[in-house]
């Protein structure tokens, strides 16, 4: 039976951190004006009135669950897992997908998309957070077993999608969430050498021809192959280096690009390039600057959470934003393989934005009950 400890007495208003709030605000107008840009240019106003609506609706999340205990998702983190499992469950039976990749992640109702993956990544948060505690603090029996389960069992449905790229942030946040516990080294290098191993047997036994989907395979040789298929599986890449690289150090202005019309998904996986074309150098590493920053607080909250499932639990949100920062980037700039994640709050998206909305709600009930550091 678990038991959960609540903080009381708080002045909310006073302790609230409204640092990170700005953060957060500045980041999403910024996607905002990157998707209204995109979205006049392509003679179209859907995207960014559903993005805003996406915005709208996670902040009033975010607002509501950062009111309440962090502790009280010990208990219903359960719930909420075993609801996402039952959801990636049932998207491999009704759910649609697009047909260029074969990936079946979503449910669609009419024109409005919803990917269950998303909000899985917070309740797969809660649940390793939950059972790291449980190993460090030496409370119950049989943890490293439940942890393992209990991580696999989304991995797999997401792998059954099939959604490499997704699937992958799952496991860079769950490696994260491990490290940062301290976990005996001896356990992770057992299972980085079982992985590798595997990984290897995989590859030599020609059963990635047989198992992975062609568009993985495609990208996979491609990025070690850049200068190959130039109109093909390169395309999206070549392009978005070029119009990226088109912006020099101001942009060339809001609206006035071509990434928008000439780099598929340009409002989605490669919007990056879109920002660096019409905003330059200069608009690109502001960007990256209020990311930076956003992980330094994140960070900052961690280390002074009342307890170590707080810390974990930030600790796996700032894992798996910087993981989609730095592979959606990555990809746009032809230095890590196209994977398809987004850019968080940036690309268009209405289920990864809120997603997103509501991790940063749940970091700010943690910050709102953290210890107060000396001179706060």
């Amino acid at each position: 039976m678990l038991h959960v400890e609540k903080s009381q007495g708080l002045n909310k208003i006073k302790h609230y951190d409204w640092f990170l709030v700005i953060l957060v605000a500045a980041i999403n107008t910024y996607g905002l004006i990157v998707i209204a840009s995109v979205s006049y240019q392509l003679g179209t106003q859907s995207n960014l009135l559903k993005q805003s609506i996406g915005v709208a609706a996670g902040t009033v999340a975010m607002v509501i669950l950062s009111l309440i205990d962090y502790k009280d998702l010990k208990i219903l983190g359960f719930g909420a897992y075993w609801f996402s499992i039952f959801l990636l469950f049932l998207v491999l039976i009704i759910g649609q997908g697009a047909e260029e990749t074969g990936t079946q992640g979503w449910f669609v109702f009419g024109r409005v998309s919803y990917q269950p993956s998303e909000i899985g990544k917070i309740t797969f948060i809660l649940i390793v957070a939950l059972y790291l505690e449980h190993i460090v603090t030496n409370t119950g029996k049989y943890n490293y077993l439940k942890l393992i389960i209990f991580t696999a069992l989304p991995i797999l449905l997401i792998l059954m999608q099939p959604d490499v790229g997704t699937s992958l942030v799952y496991i860079f946040i769950f490696l994260c969430m491990v490290f940062f516990a301290g976990i005996p080294y001896k356990y992770i290098f057992a299972s980085l050498g079982t992985a590798i191993v595997a990984a290897t047997g995989f590859y030599y036994s020609g059963l990635y021809d047989l198992v992975l989907p062609a568009h993985i395979k495609k990208r996979f040789f491609s990025f070690f192959n850049k200068d190959a298929d130039p109109l093909g599986s390169n395309y999206q890449v070549s392009r978005a280096i070029q119009y990226a690289g088109s912006g020099q150090l101001w942009g060339r202005g809001w609206g006035k690009g071509f990434a928008a019309e000439n780099v598929p998904f340009a409002h989605t996986d490669f919007i990056f390039s879109v920002v660096a074309e019409e905003f330059g150098f200069v608009g690109a590493a502001i960007l990256i600057v209020l990311f930076l920053a956003l992980f330094a607080r994140c960070i900052y909250i961690a280390w002074y959470a009342r307890d170590k499932y707080g810390s974990f639990i930030v600790m796996g949100i700032v894992a798996m934003l910087f993981a989609h920062f730095m592979e959606n980037i990555g990809m746009n700039i032809g230095l890590l393989p196209v994977t398809g994640i987004p850019l968080p709050f940036i690309s268009y998206g209405v289920s990864s934005v809120s997603t997103n909305l509501i991790a940063i709600g749940i970091v700010l009930s943690i910050s709102l009950r953290k210890k107060r550091p000396m001179f706060e």
